[in-house]
Order: structure tokens, then sequence, then C-alpha cells
């Protein structure tokens, strides 16, 4: 069984490409810079969606070359902050953006989908343009921009880009959906 938590300390080991450019720049700070532009932001199967490149606490003395190539390449171990979503992960998340095709939840560092069939566990979601927001045809419960949600991953659709890699999203069971309505649930008395 997994743990609850989807941010992991990641090590990194890999040569790293130092531009010609930064040789002016102190070695770590380099190699630093390079990480950072290469992998934050990117999903990567195995790593996950890198969030951030802490440090890189082993970096060889020497590197080599490659002819024809003005970079010196360096082998380096670095620790990256990852995010790393799975299937069946339950999550908070925001709802950014509500369409008729159902809502935009921000889950960490990546945006989830939440079709409107899969938004109320129990009853249809209705769009209301004027309102931005989903409503419950039978419950009236209203789903808008900036409310806070409690979620399944069904899904996840990568992509090399984190922009166009996916979360496939449900409320569609107890427990989930937004959290004003969970809460509303816990305080009802048993029947």
């Amino acid at each position: 069984m997994r743990n609850n938590f989807m941010f992991y300390l990641v090590k990194l080991e890999e040569y790293v490409r130092v531009d010609p450019f930064k040789f002016n720049i102190p070695l770590k700070q380099a190699i630093l810079e390079t990480l950072r532009e290469k992998y934050v932001g990117v999903y990567d199967k195995e790593l996950g969606y890198i969030v951030t490149v802490l440090d890189a606490p082993e970096i060889d003395d020497e590197g080599f070359l490659i002819p024809g190539d003005g970079g010196v390449r360096v082998r380096v171990v670095a620790d990256l902050i990852s995010y790393i979503p799975y299937p069946g992960d339950i999550s908070d998340g925001l709802v950014e953006e509500i369409t008729e095709a159902g809502a935009k939840i921000r889950v960490g560092p990546m945006t989830g989908v939440l079709h409107i069939s899969q938004v109320f566990d129990g009853d249809y979601a209705v769009y209301d343009s004027k309102r931005g927001a989903l409503i419950g045809k039978n419950t009236q419960k209203v789903l808008q921009i900036n409310d806070m949600v409690r979620v399944r991953i069904t899904s996840i659709s990568t992509r090399n880009e984190a922009r166009e890699s996916r979360l496939m999203l449900t409320c569609r069971q107890p427990g989930l959906g937004k959290i004003e309505w969970i809460r509303h649930q816990e305080l009802k008395p048993s029947q």
C-alpha cells in the first residue's frame, strides 16, 4: 500500500551539459540553472511532474567534451521535488474553471478534468451559464469557481509537457465533492 503523499524527494543521476555561455558562473549554479530549465514543469513517466530542483549535492570534479560541441558534460546527482499522482488517489483541489462540459480542478501542480457526469454522487449536474456554475438537478447543490473539492483520480493522460498532461477525476462516491458538502454530511446525525 502506498503512502498518502503525492510529493516525493527524487534523486536523479545524469550527465548534465553545461553550455559555454555559462562557463563564467560557478559550476554548481550553472548546473542547477541547466537542470531547472530542462526539468521544472515537465511531466516524466518515471519521475512524475517536476516541481523544482532543490540541489545538486554531488558534482564530479571533471567533465568531458564531445568533439564539435562546445559544452562540457558533468556527472551530477540532483535532488528534485516531484509530484506523482496515481489512479485511485484521493486529493483536494481548487475549481479553476466551469464549463458546460464540467470543471477544471487544480490538484497539486496539475490540472484535472471533472466531467459534468462525475460531479455529483446520486444527482445530475446542470450547467448554469449565468452563474458560471454546475448545479445539482435534484439537490440544488452548487459548484463554482474557487470552491475546494475532494476528488479521486480515475486516470492520468500524460504528455511530456505538464501543461498538456491531465488528470481525469470523479466525485461520484461518498466522501467526495465540494468540501462544504462533505462537512455538512459529516454533521448530519446518523439515521
